[in-house]
């Protein structure tokens, strides 16, 4: 895994992924993080990591894998209803190999059942070479069909050479921006540094952990536009990244001693303001926490996540 590349290189690869981000709709950190499908021989859904991407470098942390897996599942279930369709995630949970999470590198996904407008699809995690390190299950709501509402795939539902995908994608090097009509070089300034050093987790889980404060007892997160997903609300994965670390820091755990982690999805959380986690611990020892953590916008609750922490050894 490439740490050090060049300006050039990074600035090359960081406008080509904004670009594409902003011409596809599909969320900026997917993009940077070289999400792609690739095939499996029962054909479910898997879908990958690009670990020579810039942002990548020092391995995926907890966003890229909460992003990672997120859209994996509902990209199984859009592979069986239609590609096109939005499905928001009402809920889903990661278990994790203590330790293991840096090690992920793909998570293959499959459809697991339909009721109505509610589907679920379950996916492993799996390393470079094959290994399962973790697993997830998600919850999704489908819309009322027929649809006829706006319709527009995730560059990366369909396979490479796939005639059905059609999803803008293969944007020039113009450096564009998530908003049209502005640029944002100091993102590519803020990737550059960070392959260019030898970071120990990827660019978009630093990014979380740099836009969390303390408050008390509460840790507040400050959005940016690249936290956005396609509907131009904050990612999922970053509210869950949010909810880990403030977990972690208030039991004084640490993140990659996450084995079980679940989030539920109340309401949409806005790029406009502040975003307050509450944890609750609720038992905690030298080897186990367990912690359940809220978490607001304004006066509107808007997720709700409980977690499980496990070190490998005791502490006294």
């Amino acid at each position: 895994m490439p740490l050090r590349l060049s300006h050039v290189d990074v600035l090359r690869s960081v406008r080509r992924d904004v670009a594409e981000s902003a011409e596809t709709g599909a969320p900026p950190l997917g993009h940077l993080a070289g999400l792609h499908r690739v095939p499996t021989q029962d054909g479910s859904y898997a879908l990958a990591f690009d670990l020579e991407r810039p942002l990548m470098a020092g391995g995926p942390g907890l966003l890229e894998i909460a992003m990672l897996t997120d859209l994996a599942l509902g990209g199984a279930i859009r592979n069986q209803v239609g590609r096109a369709l939005p499905m928001p995630t009402i809920s889903m949970t990661l278990q994790l190999a203590p330790g293991r999470a840096s090690q992920v590198a793909a998570a293959d996904s499959e459809c697991t059942g339909r009721l109505d407008r509610t589907a679920t699809a379950r996916s492993q995690l799996k390393t470079a070479a094959g290994e399962i390190v973790g697993d997830a299950q998600g919850v999704f709501a489908l819309p009322a069909m027929p649809y006829d509402g706006p319709e527009r795939a995730m560059p990366w539902d369909c396979l490479p050479g796939d005639d059905a995908a059609d999803t803008g994608g293969g944007a020039a090097d113009d450096l564009t921006s998530w908003t049209p009509g502005t640029t944002d070089a100091a993102l590519v300034d803020r990737i550059a540094e960070h392959a260019s050093r030898t970071p120990r987790c990827a660019w978009g889980t630093a990014h979380v952990e740099q836009q969390l404060t303390s408050n008390g007892e509460n840790i507040t997160l400050t959005p940016t536009e690249p936290m956005a997903n396609r509907l131009g609300h904050v990612q999922g994965g970053a509210l869950f990244t949010a909810a880990v670390l403030a977990a972690a820091r208030r039991g004084e755990f640490p993140v990659d001693s996450l084995v079980t982690g679940t989030i539920e999805f109340i309401d949409a959380v806005g790029l406009d303001d502040q975003i307050l986690t509450q944890v609750s611990v609720l038992r905690a020892s030298g080897r186990s926490l367990f912690a359940s953590v809220l978490v607001d916008q304004g006066e509107r609750r808007c997720c709700h996540v409980t977690t499980v922490f496990r070190r490998d050894y005791a502490i006294s």
